[in-house]
């Protein structure tokens, strides 16, 4: 089954039609989100040079995106690439389509001017962090977060 997936599996820049599945992706991670706030957001993820938004798709459906952003950094003279969200729905799991967004994802990042590559994980998701490390990210510190009163805080 994963090389008949893989045969018919296409990878591409997300567009606003593909709001509502991005936006189950994105529930499914523990961020709820309606069709209507992913296609707001998209609006002005694609039209910002310095992120990108790939969808990975068989012959029917999305079935996982990956976002990215480039950025400069204050500790060296590269710039980073960062890999700020990835989902595959559950049924396509573990059939290599995380792999192959992360692949299509740092070409990307490297072809724009990215030197160094970095992801960020929420602590509970222990999968997730075996995942990154198969693809070889390595553990180099924590993350916090603050929220000003009144915005829901989300790890």
């Amino acid at each position: 089954m994963r090389s008949l997936l893989r045969a018919c599996l296409v990878i591409r820049n997300a567009t606003a039609g593909d709001s509502e599945p991005i936006a189950r992706l994105v529930s499914g991670l523990g961020y709820p989100t309606s069709g209507r706030q992913m296609r707001r957001r998209l609006r002005l993820i694609v039209r910002d040079d310095e992120y990108e938004t790939l969808v990975a798709c068989d012959d029917r459906q999305v079935v996982g995106f990956i976002g990215t952003r480039i950025g400069r950094l204050y500790e060296a003279d590269e710039q980073y690439g960062q890999i700020m969200a990835l989902a595959v729905t559950g049924d396509y799991q573990r059939r290599g389509i995380g792999r192959l967004l992360i692949q299509a994802a740092e070409s990307s990042l490297l072809e724009r001017g990215a030197r160094v590559l970095v992801v960020t994980s929420g602590n509970r998701r222990a999968d997730a962090h075996a995942f990154y490390e198969k693809c070889g990210y390595t553990f180099t510190g924590r993350r916090y977060r603050k929220s000003p009163s009144g915005h829901e805080e989300r790890t």
